[in-house]
């Protein structure tokens, strides 16, 4: 009971400093791709052959009977949002608490303290990390046929959501994995197979040649060119978390290997010595693109084992000392760490706490170029029920208003497509559009615009073009410039076809609005 007690208010605390985030501003593609893609899914189109997704599967399955049960909306795709992180703050306890209930209150309420600096919508990299940690957990009992076979499907699921996690989860799982029975590890082996069943099921369906393309060779070999940020570039404080997110990998991987030496910690240390490896295995995530996302993302789960390592650190090697004094000064040492070297984000955990319990109140953004901060609201707009923030109240006028006209003008069953104003560069697009307007059909495999994609010489994008009824452009997303080659210009001949098959029909701040020529004798005309 006072595992389950502690556990409970360490999970309360971390869904009260979250809970602001609710009415956070979303980023238009990337949330919006978690919006649309999942209920894509529920009306019959598949991932990699009706539009392009370049993580797995998993998180838009999951999603989707989210929204099945429960309805589509941005507020069911935050709580599930919650629901995965919520789940790490709870199998960081699980994988601790082997030591003492103690620590592993430290280690989840480090974990909880950063959260609320990742944002709350859907990530498929927390839904990864959230079944990765889960299924560490459920192999700590190596003996236990029924956890292993649970610790098996789990890890299927994680790698379901993040492919990518595959080697680091594979490399976590050994410790576990070789000191189990020939039945667990059968067990183990079976349930892996059960997690990533639908997986097998569209490389059955597509055929394996497009799974492997989409899921491997696009995103390696063509889409990092044009989305690899690097450290050079980056600013001092992502280099200060990437500094630490490898100091405490050392340190984790230093405790597991105590551990597991020893003879009376050997079966946790083991599972110690997973966590640690799968958390050191994430500094592939922060490298891929060096910004504050990837970085911060990549490092909590080292950052959050670090009380359990130092307290294993210093009862190894400092015997004379009460195990009391150990914890106190593992427990401080951590939590001093972490609020002294990243205050920018352990501030969102403090100021969530604030405005959720009314001490403080959120704020608005009202100036496009103002600051977003912990806690603030976005403005919302409402279409066909469903609601989506935006940063500053501009951006959700035009965006409204231009949807307006889409709605007045289009009929329900024609073909809708978004992009940026220039289609030679295809970095970003408001890929939430889709999601609020589903009286419509996608017109493009491009549901999201992605650099060497969209843009590559012989893409279907123009096609996709020319079949559209209707085009929305944001010609603020042509101002995007980051230092690798999503700055170079692709083919102009979408922006040909456009030219040539459409007219503008409606234009609001930076929204383009263009109506394909064959539907020029509809009786309805623009404004």
């Amino acid at each position: 009971m006072p595992k389950l007690a502690t556990v409970f208010i360490i999970s309360a605390l971390a869904a009260i400093a979250l809970w602001p985030a609710f009415q956070s501003p979303a980023a238009p593609q990337d949330e919006g791709t978690v919006l649309a893609y999942p209920e894509l899914l529920l009306k019959g189109y598949l991932p990699y052959r009706d539009f392009e997704n370049v993580t797995g599967p998993g998180n838009p399955l999951l999603l989707a009977i989210a929204y099945r049960a429960f309805g589509t909306s941005i507020f069911v795709e935050r709580a599930v949002g919650m629901i995965y992180r919520l789940l790490i703050v709870v199998a960081i306890f699980g994988i601790a608490q082997r030591w003492k209930t103690v620590i592993a209150a430290a280690s989840a309420l480090v974990m909880a303290t950063l959260l609320p600096a990742t944002d709350l919508w859907a990530n498929t990299w927390f839904a990864g990390v959230a079944f990765a940690l889960c299924a560490l957990w459920a192999m700590a009992n190596e003996s236990s046929t029924p956890r292993s076979f649970a610790a098996g499907v789990l890890a299927g699921v994680a790698v379901l959501c993040r492919h990518d996690l595959g080697l680091a989860l594979g490399l976590a799982s050994l410790p576990s994995f070789l000191s189990m029975n020939r039945r667990a590890k059968t067990a183990f082996i079976i349930g892996g197979i059960v997690g990533l069943a639908p997986l097998f099921y569209l490389m059955i369906a597509l055929g394996p040649g497009q799974i492997v393309y989409s899921l491997f060779v696009f995103p390696v070999l063509k889409l990092n060119p044009g989305r690899h940020l690097s450290i050079a570039d980056a600013k001092s404080e992502l280099q200060v978390i990437l500094a630490f997110h490898i100091i405490a990998s050392v340190v984790n991987l230093c405790a597991g290997i105590v551990a597991v030496r020893d003879a009376t910690t050997r079966a946790r240390g083991r599972v110690l010595l997973g966590a640690a490896i799968l958390g050191t295995g994430f500094l592939h995530y922060a490298l891929e693109r060096f910004d504050s996302g990837h970085a911060m993302n990549a490092a909590l789960v080292p950052l959050a084992l670090m009380p359990l390592s130092i307290f294993v650190l210093l009862t190894a090697f400092s015997k004379s000392l009460p195990v009391w004094m150990k914890a106190a000064a593992a427990i401080l040492i951590a939590f001093t760490a972490v609020n002294a070297v990243l205050p920018r984000m352990t501030r969102y955990f403090y100021r969530g706490l604030s405005v959720t319990c009314r001490l403080a109140q959120p704020h608005q953004v009202s100036k496009p170029n103002e600051e977003l901060g912990p806690g603030d609201k976005g403005t919302f707009i409402w279409r066909h029920g469903r609601a989506f923030p935006y940063g500053a109240a501009n951006l959700a006028e035009a965006a409204n208003k231009i949807l307006a006209e889409l709605e007045r003008s289009s009929v329900p069953g024609q073909l809708f497509l978004v992009g940026p104003g220039d289609l030679r560069l295809t970095n970003y697009c408001d890929t939430y559009m889709y999601y609020l307007e589903p009286q419509l059909k996608p017109a493009t495999y491009f549901l999201e615009m992605n650099p060497g994609s969209a843009n590559a010489p012989g893409s279907r994008l123009a096609r996709d073009i020319a079949r559209a009824d209707w085009v929305l452009l944001n010609r603020r997303w042509d101002f995007l410039i980051e230092s690798n080659r999503s700055i170079q210009f692709g083919p102009n001949e979408p922006n040909e076809t456009l030219r040539q098959d459409f007219d503008l029909w409606a234009e609001a701040s930076e929204y383009l609005l263009y109506r394909n020529r064959r539907l020029r004798n509809a009786v309805m005309l623009p404004p």
